[in-house]
């Protein structure tokens, strides 16, 4: 069975964190269309940005994501595409991201 877990989807090699912010208005266009749809997005996410850690100098975007494996990996490659950039997946410690964690737990009680 796979479960939903916290991931980070990394794409790095931005020159600033500046450039890597202004990433994130394509990507959350990309993860939520429809900005005023109702209920929660069928996966939660969140942005942020991180020194880059293959290059001190530079700046990466990270996407947290709380879904299973695959559906993360599904994610890969249009955000790679919408950055001009490779993106990379990786498990996340869920303390990092405490509103996907959060908003998952909410939405699971509503449904019940």
């Amino acid at each position: 069975m796979n479960h939903a877990r916290v991931y980070e989807i990394r794409v790095g090699g931005f020159a600033s964190l500046a450039e890597a912010i202004a990433a994130q208005d394509p990507i959350a266009h990309l993860l939520c269309p429809d900005e005023w749809h109702r209920g929660p997005c069928e996966i939660p996410w969140s942005l942020g940005v991180a020194d880059d850690p293959g290059d001190l100098d530079r700046a990466a975007l990270v996407v947290g994501v709380l879904t299973t494996r695959e559906k993360a990996l599904e994610l890969l490659r249009p955000i790679g595409e919408v950055t001009g950039r490779s993106a990379v997946l990786v498990e996340a410690d869920p303390s990092d991201h405490e509103e996907l964690v959060e908003q998952h737990r909410i939405e699971a009680l509503l449904a019940d």
